[in-house]
C-alpha cells in the first residue's frame, strides 16, 4: 500500500487507484468508497434592529449593501454578518463567533466605543486593527466584513433622559383651600358679600315723602 496525497488533500491508496478516488466520482461508484460527508454550512448569525431609542448608526460605504444604515442603540450593539455576507447588527443571542464588532453607547456618560469581537475576523478603524477600546467621535471608517462603514453619532451633546424630563409636567403647589377640601371633604365656609346689584332696603318716609326723623331726647 502506497499512500498518496491529492490536490484538495485527500490521502488514497496508489497503488490501487490511479487518481484520488475521493476526487473522482466513477472510482468511487467502481470501489464502493464512500465520499467523506462535507461539513454543514454554518447558520447565518440572528440579525436584529437594536432596542430602545436610536443613538447613532453605521452607514455602509461600499460593496452589495451600500447605502444602507445599520441603527445602533444604547447599550451595546452586536456588528457581524446577515445570511448574504453584508454588514449586519446582530441580536443579543448571536453566537459568540459572528461577533466581529461591538459599538457601546453609555447613556450617562454619553460616550460611544468600539470593542473588538469574539469572532476571527478582525474589525478595522482606519486601517488599524481593533485590538483594545477605541473611543468614537463620529467620521470615523471601520472596516469589517469586506466593506467600510462611516460612523453618525446621534446622540452625545444630545441625550435622551434630558427629553424625558423636560416631557413631565412640574408639580402643581396646593394652595390652602384645596389641601383642607381634600383633608375635610367640604368648601371653606366663607362670608357672604354684598351683591351690587341689589338694592338697599327703604327707610320709613313722613308724609312728606321725606326720611322720618328721631324725636330728641328730652
Amino acid at each position: 500500500m502506497k499512500l498518496a496525497k491529492c490536490d484538495s488533500g485527500h490521502f488514497f491508496d496508489s497503488d490501487k487507484y490511479p487518481e484520488c478516488p475521493y476526487c473522482n466520482v466513477a472510482l468511487q461508484k467502481e470501489s464502493g468508497i464512500v465520499a467523506p460527508a462535507k461539513a454543514a454550512a454554518a447558520a447565518p448569525a440572528p440579525t436584529a434592529t437594536s432596542s430602545g431609542p436610536v443613538a447613532g448608526w453605521l452607514v455602509v460605504l461600499d460593496g452589495p449593501a451600500m447605502g444602507r444604515d445599520l441603527r445602533l442603540g444604547q447599550g451595546r450593539s452586536f456588528v457581524g454578518q446577515d445570511g448574504a455576507g453584508a454588514p449586519a447588527v446582530l441580536s443579543a443571542d448571536a453566537p459568540l463567533s459572528a461577533r466581529q464588532a461591538v459599538v457601546v453607547y453609555d447613556p450617562q456618560d454619553g460616550a460611544f466605543t468600539l470593542l473588538p469581537g469574539s469572532s476571527n475576523e478582525l474589525c478595522y478603524l482606519a486601517g488599524k486593527a481593533v485590538l483594545t477600546p477605541q473611543p468614537l467621535q463620529g467620521g470615523e471608517t471601520l472596516t469589517l466584513a469586506g466593506a467600510a462603514l462611516r460612523f453618525v453619532p446621534f446622540c452625545g451633546q444630545f441625550r435622551w433622559a434630558q427629553v424625558k424630563k423636560a416631557d413631565k409636567p412640574e408639580k402643581l403647589e396646593k394652595t390652602e383651600k384645596v389641601e383642607k377640601l381634600e383633608k375635610t371633604g367640604r368648601p371653606e365656609k366663607t362670608e357672604k358679600q354684598p351683591d351690587p346689584a341689589e338694592k338697599p332696603a327703604n327707610k320709613p318716609a313722613d308724609q312728606g315723602g321725606r326720611p322720618a326723623k328721631k324725636p330728641a331726647g328730652r
